[in-house]
């Protein structure tokens, strides 16, 4: 009986053994990943001294991820950054509280960012001081026997041979070194290396027209000798972060660019805290001038500010500024073009895409197009896919470039340029190069690989800690009930919703089946026709539209003289709706959805701009 049970007792003891030696440990160490990777490449490799696998220019988090992704498959990595340490954008901007991505998958809320996101993230508390993160991000870099970092290094050139970068140029403590590798990542803000190796890009909205208009840049800044026994007391009677929030909307910024949106506190130690909502709208960020001068003003602006809130509440009487950011965080720069261009269309019917490597759920916003800091969201998904070709250069075979630059038009760049999704997407994007260097692929030829292939990526990068699922949600409008995509007027909505021209807000509301006024109808003819036939509007088009600028009631009449005004069709006056009903706008609305006398819903609204902004000559 006891040799019985002795021989359990080993049994189990084995069992326990192979279990942490081949099962744990390499789930936690990533051998297991890189057991798959040396099945796939079937060798192992040798490098000279200035020669790598994979080679991440950029030390902001997408780029420390991306750096320490790849060196986990055991490969050899370098990460290039002109920067003293691995802060990036979180330090120099005082960021100090980032949110993961939540999509709706199956009717099931999902954290889409895991992986090197939670690692990075984990640990720290909300509202991270930005010395944590350093150590934080430096100690997980620190780990990877296979990732060396080149500080204070600025890249100087490139070598390309037809669509191949082979190697780059980097000026290393005066002394310049060619350092090569098989993948290159750009995971700079503004595209360092895809700029030297002419990339072809937008900037701001470019795309649409607006080269020099970009979502507003923040200004966070640190406040100290805050009382906050004195705050704890307010908070048993009334809830101070509301009364914070609203002492700071009745603030009037002193500087016409300044906003303050969405303000907040952000506790950091005992008497710190870092004030959130000071933003500087309408900057070229092109212009280091106006760059500058934005910079200027908000810090200007964050010095009444404290002032304001010294005799505005009893716990900042003697507050002060203690610190204040190196630099605006800039969330859009440029957008770079790729193999796919992600699309607001994309986003507004909550896509999948073979190939993909991060899923998103940020809203759509339009904001900056409004300028004075009221809500504009476009649309807020339930889920989309980011697929492999937004981050692969149109002219480049071997390079990646994960962030808020990756092929995104403007507007779908607001939602999948969420911070926590470029840290997904530079995960990926190091995974990718790994993958690439040992099937000897280019990232370019895995878009061209056959649907079983693209599976075995896939499940590859879930392998690697990046959340993919399937997905097929629908967006549902939230004035119908229905699925937004079977509405008759979808397809104005989406050449509306591209170029910003509608919202339909947190909730999806675009108000199909609400009657207009003909304000709207007037305003959004003018911005369809600038946007979408910028060559046709003339001054005469906008005094014309001017006139119906009202908050009348839209009818048949009113809507059909708008619009022969526009297009510059004679009619009898009163007789203006049986004119229009011969032409092709008016055609195009379905039966029944218009009268000479009854109101026009904006669903028709939608496609009688679109109609008209294509006709008008």
């Amino acid at each position: 009986m006891k040799r019985d049970r002795l021989i359990k007792v080993l049994l189990l003891a084995v069992i326990f053994f192979l279990v942490i030696r081949f099962g744990l440990i390499p789930l936690l160490t990533g051998s297991s990943l890189k057991s798959y990777l040396n099945k796939l490449s079937g060798q192992r490799y040798s490098f000279a001294q200035n020669e790598y696998a994979v080679i991440v220019v950029g030390s902001d988090p997408e780029g420390v991820a991306a750096a320490v992704s790849s060196a986990r498959t055991g490969l050899k990595t370098l990460l290039v950054t002109d920067d003293p340490d691995l802060g990036g954008y979180i330090k120099s901007s005082m960021i100090v509280e980032v949110k993961p991505d939540e999509g709706i998958i199956e009717g099931k809320k999902e954290t889409l960012n895991r992986g090197f996101y939670k690692e990075l993230f984990g640990s720290l508390r909300v509202g991270f001081i930005a010395q944590d993160y350093v150590k934080s991000v430096e100690k997980l870099a620190g780990r990877e026997k296979n990732l060396k970092i080149l500080y204070n290094s600025r890249l100087t050139g490139v070598v390309l041979e037809g669509r191949i970068l082979k190697s780059i140029k980097v000026s290393v403590g005066g002394e310049e070194q060619t350092l090569s590798a098989s993948i290159f990542i750009d995971a700079t803000q503004r595209g360092d290396l895809l700029e030297l190796c002419e990339v072809p890009f937008t900037t701001g909205s470019g795309d649409i027209g607006l080269p020099g208009t970009y979502m507003p840049l923040e200004f966070n800044y640190k406040v100290s000798g805050v009382k906050w026994q004195d705050m704890r007391q307010i908070q048993k009677t009334s809830d101070f972060v509301v009364e914070f929030r609203d002492v700071l909307m009745a603030y009037q910024p002193y500087n016409k660019r300044t906003k303050i949106e969405t303000p907040t506190f952000i506790e950091q130690s005992e008497d710190q805290l870092i004030i959130r909502g000071i933003r500087q709208w309408g900057v070229n960020v092109d212009d280091p001038e106006d760059l500058k001068q934005a910079y200027d003003d908000a810090l200007d602006e964050a010095t009444m500010l404290t002032a304001y809130l010294k005799t505005a509440l009893v716990p900042f009487s003697e507050c002060r500024i203690a610190e204040v950011p190196d630099e605006l965080f800039i969330p859009e720069y440029r957008h770079y073009e790729g193999r796919y261009t992600l699309t607001v269309t994309d986003i507004l019917e909550n896509r999948d895409f073979a190939g993909k490597i991060a899923l998103a759920s940020s809203p759509v916003d339009a904001g900056k197009f409004v300028g004075n800091g009221l809500s504009y969201i476009i649309t807020d998904p339930k889920v989309y896919a980011i697929p492999l070709g937004c981050i692969v250069p149109v002219n480049l075979d071997n390079v990646l470039m994960p962030g808020a630059k990756a092929s995104f038009r403007s507007l779908a760049a607001t939602s999948a340029g969420s911070i926590p999704t470029r840290i997904t997407m530079g995960e990926a994007s190091g995974l990718t190069a790994a993958w690439s260097f040992l099937s000897q692929k280019t990232p370019a030829d895995i878009l061209d690989m056959k649907p079983e292939e693209i599976k075995s990526f896939e499940d590859y990068l879930k392998k690697g800690g990046i959340y993919l699922r399937d997905v097929s949600e629908s967006l549902t409008d939230a004035s119908t009930g229905q699925p937004l995509a079977d509405s008759w007027a979808y397809p104005y909505i989406r050449e509306l919703a591209e170029y910003g021209l509608i919202a339909g807000g947190s909730n999806n509301d675009f108000r199909l089946d609400s009657e207009s006024s003909c304000d709207v109808l007037a305003i959004l003819l003018k911005n369809a026709i600038v946007k979408i036939s910028p060559s046709a509007y003339s001054f005469r088009i906008g005094t014309a539209l001017e006139a119906y600028e009202t908050s009348d009631r839209l009818t048949g009449e009113k809507a059909a003289a708008m619009i022969l005004d526009v297009l510059g069709v004679f009619y009898e006056p009163g007789k203006a709706f049986e004119t229009a009903s011969g032409l092709d706008v008016f055609r195009k609305v379905p039966e029944g959805k218009l009268a000479k006398n009854g109101g026009i819903t904006m669903d028709a609204v939608y496609c009688l701009a679109v109609e008209t902004a294509l006709a008008v000559k």
